[in-house]
């Protein structure tokens, strides 16, 4: 439980927030879209800051994820690196306003899973092309890990992170898609 705990708080520091405050002596919140994630940084802070932000958020879930693995195993990875993804979106040190968690995913995904980051970044590529639709990508990209784990590896732990992950864009970009009905 500490674990996830730990993973909570150091994914709640969202490197939008750190990198538009540092730079630009702005609240990200106050910017373009409000996210705190890379593609609002870069667009509308530039990108010094958007690339900080990337790095920063792909680190931070990679650290934290690596931590866990070496506490306790795939259980606490996966456990931590959900709790990493979860404080990103909805950060504590922010009124829970914070990025869709892509980059911090990312990290995860390379320090628990490597061999899905190729698949899963040619699908969301294929399907933004297809849809111009980034946040619809990206819910169907994350919705399609529990399967690919699932074959890849059976039930067990990759599996939870697949649908933990899934679950974590589903909720965090269905307000996107209400707003826009």
């Amino acid at each position: 439980m500490a674990g996830a705990i730990l993973a909570y708080l150091g994914g709640s520091l969202a490197g939008g927030h750190i990198a538009a405050r540092l730079w630009h002596r702005v609240d990200v919140r106050r910017v373009g879209s409000g996210n705190a994630g890379t593609m609002n940084v870069l667009r509308n802070l530039g990108l010094k800051a958007g690339i900080a932000t990337f790095i920063w958020d792909t680190a931070k879930g990679y650290l934290l994820a690596v931590l866990g693995w070496k506490w306790g195993g795939i259980e606490l990875a996966v456990l931590m690196s959900l709790a990493a993804v979860a404080g990103h979106n909805w950060p504590l040190y922010w009124q829970f306003q914070g990025g869709k968690g892509l980059a911090t995913s990312l990290g995860v995904a390379l320090a628990i899973y490597p061999p899905v980051v190729p698949p899963a970044a040619i699908t969301l590529g294929v399907l933004v092309f297809l849809t111009r639709n980034s946040d619809l990508a990206t819910v169907i990209t994350f919705s399609g890990l529990p399967f690919y784990f699932w074959l890849r590896e059976g039930p067990g732990w990759y599996f939870i992170l697949g649908l933990g992950l899934a679950v974590i864009a589903w909720l965090r970009h269905i307000p996107l898609f209400m707003r826009r009905t």
